[in-house]
């Protein structure tokens, strides 16, 4: 950190990335460290794959966020890329989670550091500032910004963007926030003039019509629990999504549902893309969603939330998920109880 300090000491065009179907925290980090490096005199650019959902496109600064896949997309990242003094890494643990950028990633040959709290999987920056056992990526900016006396910095946009990272990873203080510390950090933000009510307002407070239908027949008609092993799951077909107009984000949130339940430790979200079959994993104690996710979906995570991928259609994915259900009931039983 302090070689970062360093760097700092004077102007430089910064390049900030996040991952593939960014989330609250993607962009939270990404635009909340923009803001308190912009005011610090640097020219700071900001880019991800794809869009975000729409209840994020609220938060200051989005209007500026590079989307590659978006038409002009491509060519500001490049000259991004060419003109970059360090690239700034936020929140995945792994190259491939830049999707299409990832190649101009590998080419660039700028500095370049990692800012994450995810478990680490590979080295592929020069510099790292790693901590799994925070909440959030952006809870690890603002923390970075005040050992760095960058405090000063932190304006009432960069406040909400960061705040707005913590509180939606963490499910709304649900998960990933045992910890004190969480709070003492949303209690500066908030002194700093992060507008929690907004965030609150914006991201769980603004959903459609087709959305709360979606969520209607996920729970009553696609839930199913297995019995005797405190799992469950909701799958969900491109046709399903379709029949309710369904939008990016629509169905974030909907793995949780099963985990209110009484008998559930372990829910797992399918939602069918193009190529593949997405999944979004949610346990509560001690069940390793992560584990799980890694030896049997191509994913990883924390311990209570992970995601992964299966390369067949919905039918194998199930028939595999309940497969590795037997083989980890002894494990889910533990912790159930």
């Amino acid at each position: 950190m302090e070689e970062f300090k360093k760097f700092l000491s004077e102007p430089r065009n910064l390049l900030i990335l996040s991952h593939k179907n960014p989330d609250g925290d993607a962009v939270g980090s990404a635009l909340g460290f923009k803001h308190i490096l912009t005011a610090m005199g640097h020219t700071v650019t900001a880019a991800v794959p794809d869009a975000a959902p729409g209840f994020l496109k609220w938060l200051p600064g989005h209007k500026d966020l590079i989307i590659f896949e978006r038409k002009n997309g491509k060519k500001a990242a490049a000259e991004a890329f060419r003109t970059a003094d360090m690239i700034i890494c936020v929140d995945f643990n792994s190259p491939d989670r830049l999707g299409d950028l990832e190649c101009l990633f590998r080419a660039g040959t700028s500095p370049t550091l990692l800012i994450d709290h995810h478990p680490p999987q590979e080295q592929f920056t020069d510099m790292t500032r790693i901590d799994p056992t925070r909440g959030s990526t952006a809870e690890l900016i603002y923390l970075m910004a005040v050992s760095l006396e960058m405090e000063a910095m932190i304006s009432p946009d960069a406040a909400t963007c960061l705040l707005a990272g913590i509180m939606t990873d963490t499910v709304g203080f649900k998960v990933s926030c045992s910890y004190p510390e969480i709070f003492e950090t949303v209690a500066s933000l908030m002194r700093l003039g992060g507008n929690k009510d907004r965030i609150y307002e914006e991201v769980y407070g603004q959903f459609s019509s087709d959305r709360m239908r979606l969520l209607g027949y996920s729970l009553v008609q696609k839930m199913k629990i297995i019995p005797g092993t405190g799992a469950a799951y909701i799958d969900l077909t491109r046709a399903e999504l379709k029949q309710f107009n369904h939008k990016k984000g629509d169905t974030e949130g909907f793995v949780n549902y099963p985990l209110s339940i009484g008998e559930v430790i372990f829910s797992v979200l399918f939602t069918e893309q193009e190529d593949h079959i997405k999944l979004s994993l949610r346990s509560t104690g001690n069940f390793p969603a992560n584990e799980f996710a890694s030896r049997y979906f191509n994913g990883g995570g924390h311990l209570n939330a992970a995601g992964g991928r299966f390369f067949g259609n919905m039918e194998q994915a199930l028939k595999h998920f309940e497969g590795a259900v037997e083989i980890y009931q002894g494990l889910l039983t533990n912790s159930k109880s």
